[in-house]
């Protein structure tokens, strides 16, 4: 049965393959890098940037894919800048929002070319994020990522494109992420470009007011939230049943940030995966102003 909670809460979508955009009017309210990269090239960026590293029978495999283009890194921007445009487009001038890569390196164990990325003790909280572009090892990978959004705003005029950053840890990587953004061309400010924040760990809530010091506004993820503040691992599936996006303590964490998205007059948009399942967590996000939640 639907309640009336879940009738006066709308839904918007997480942008993770090409699919989604055989509708005539999707309601796009985020991108992810992360699974575009996955779904649309299956190749690990590493194995893009750095090809020659790879085993022969590899190599061969990545060349094949990328067909008669004349680079793997020409191939993974211009794909990738494709899907970026349409999505923009079908936006019709409305702000697309774009979360760069951040996911732990566990996630991409699957793509070709995986075994270039070091393995990690515990890839949640490992190298992710703004530590994540910093990193050497990366850089070409951030590069390759900053020259999809360049091309797909700049050559093809999407300039309604507007980025999210994911992962923030400190203020001092808010400050850092802004920096290696312009450095690649890509300046906060510069053809209107708007710069968000993944609002995720419970620190970016609970100091959001100075964290949106940095940027022009945030996307709470609140499962994200809830995982760090419960201290849960989602993917163990032993500790499904402790997953609760309703409970109080994520609850207030998630009122904090969106009373600063208030205090500062900036915008701010919320993730929920499960918030179809979650009644109590409807009705108080309509409780406190919030009547659409991005959801895959």
């Amino acid at each position: 049965m639907t309640s009336k909670a879940q009738s006066e809460l709308s839904y918007s979508e997480l942008l993770v393959d090409a699919s989604l955009l055989e509708k005539e009017a999707p309601a796009i309210g985020l991108v992810s890098m992360d699974d575009l990269g996955h779904a649309i090239i299956g190749v690990h960026p590493y194995a893009i940037a750095d090809t020659h590293k790879l085993d022969e029978q590899k190599q061969q495999e990545v060349l094949k894919r990328v067909g008669e283009y004349e680079t793997p890194a020409e191939y993974y921007v211009a794909e990738l800048t494709k899907v970026l445009v349409l999505a923009a487009k079908k936006m019709q001038g409305k702000p697309l929002k774009v979360r760069l890569s951040g996911a732990g390196s566990h996630t991409r164990e699957g793509l070709l070319g995986s075994e270039l990325e070091a393995k990690e003790v515990n890839p949640v909280i490992g190298l992710r994020g703004v530590s994540r572009f910093a990193e050497k090892a990366h850089r070409v990978s951030f590069e390759l990522e900053c020259e999809v959004i360049k091309r797909a705003r700049n050559a093809e005029g999407m300039t309604n494109i507007e980025l999210v950053i994911p992962f923030v840890r400190t203020f001092s990587e808010s400050a850092t992420v802004i920096d290696l953004l312009a450095e690649q061309g890509l300046c906060r400010g510069a053809q209107g470009l708007k710069v968000h924040m993944m609002c995720e760990l419970p620190g970016n809530a609970v100091l959001a007011e100075k964290f949106l010091q940095y940027f022009d506004g945030m996307v709470i993820d609140i499962d994200q939230i809830g995982q760090f503040a419960l201290g849960l691992d989602q993917h163990h599936g032993s500790l499904n049943y402790l997953h609760d996006d309703q409970n109080e303590a994520v609850l207030l964490l998630v009122f904090q940030a969106l009373k600063a998205a208030e205090t500062t007059g900036k915008p701010c948009d919320v993730v929920s995966h499960f918030i179809r399942q979650s009644p109590k967590l409807q009705k108080w996000l309509l409780e406190q102003g919030i009547d659409t939640v991005i959801s895959q």
